[in-house]
């Protein structure tokens, strides 16, 4: 009787072994579900997506027209879009394929936009003449009829110990700059002011901002300045029109343009 009971525990044993087993296995076994002709991982019914190559990455609207021109993964032009996504941003798309609808993503083309002193109008942030001007000096487009002369100008003239004699009556505003070596002037602020700071691609011409100059501070820590974007973003419009008509003059006449 108790070998019975003996070989009775061992065969339960046995079997609960095989049974963790098969169950390990299936747990590792790679199922898919077909539904209206999409495959999906079974379990989770995760969508299985077809392979996709990775994405290149280039700096410039110049090296994306040369990656369609060349076409060294042999795509289908007719089957692309290239996707203005904002003021600094462009992919080459495809049309969607597969079950599941994907778009993949050939290249992305993504400006080098240097870093900007822009402030918000309820929190302005004033940068002294000595960071303020080599900044506009290197982060703004000279163009013809802008005002960037001029602000570099004030910017340089402001007089750090007279700063405190300043009239503002919120739509102007008056600051005591250098004439010579000893004089001073009031000047009335020009605002808003026009620039054109670089902020796109540059293969197109900078977008034309409005912005607010303010200047403010004291005997203490000196004057500085502050710029106030004033367009409520417009130019991010007018940058993703210029981007769109240099591609739909550059691109072959097969891709189609979407901005």
């Amino acid at each position: 009787m108790q070998v019975n009971d003996y070989e009775t525990t061992q065969l339960l044993i046995s079997t609960g072994k095989e049974i963790a087993r098969e169950e390990l296995k299936n747990e590792k076994a790679f199922l898919v579900h077909e539904h209206e002709g999409r495959t999906y991982i079974k379990g989770d019914w995760r969508p299985m997506l077809d392979a996709e190559t990775d994405t290149l990455h280039v700096a410039t609207l110049s090296g994306l027209k040369d990656f369609l021109e060349s076409n060294p993964d042999n795509l289908d032009l007719d089957q692309l879009m290239v996707h203005v996504v904002d003021h600094e941003t462009v992919k080459v798309r495809s049309i969607p394929v597969g079950g599941h609808k994907q778009r993949p993503v050939f290249l992305t083309a993504k400006a080098l936009v240097p870093e900007h002193m822009f402030c918000k109008a309820t929190r302005p942030a004033y940068y002294p003449p000595s960071v303020f001007i080599p900044y506009l000096q290197s982060c703004f487009a000279e163009v013809e009829g802008d005002d960037l002369k001029t602000v570099i100008r004030i910017c340089g003239n402001v007089d750090v110990e007279a700063n405190v004699n300043q009239k503002d009556d919120g739509m102007t505003q008056k600051v005591a700059t250098r004439t010579g070596v000893v004089t001073k002037s009031e000047e009335e602020v020009p605002n808003p002011v026009i620039l054109y700071p670089f902020s796109s691609f540059v293969e197109v011409l900078q977008p034309a901002r409005k912005m607010v100059l303010r200047f403010a501070g004291n005997t203490d820590e000196g004057a500085g300045a502050a710029l106030i974007e004033a367009d409520g973003g417009a130019w991010k419009i007018t940058a993703m029109q210029s981007i769109a008509e240099w591609l739909r003059e550059n691109l072959p006449e097969e891709v189609r343009v979407i901005a």
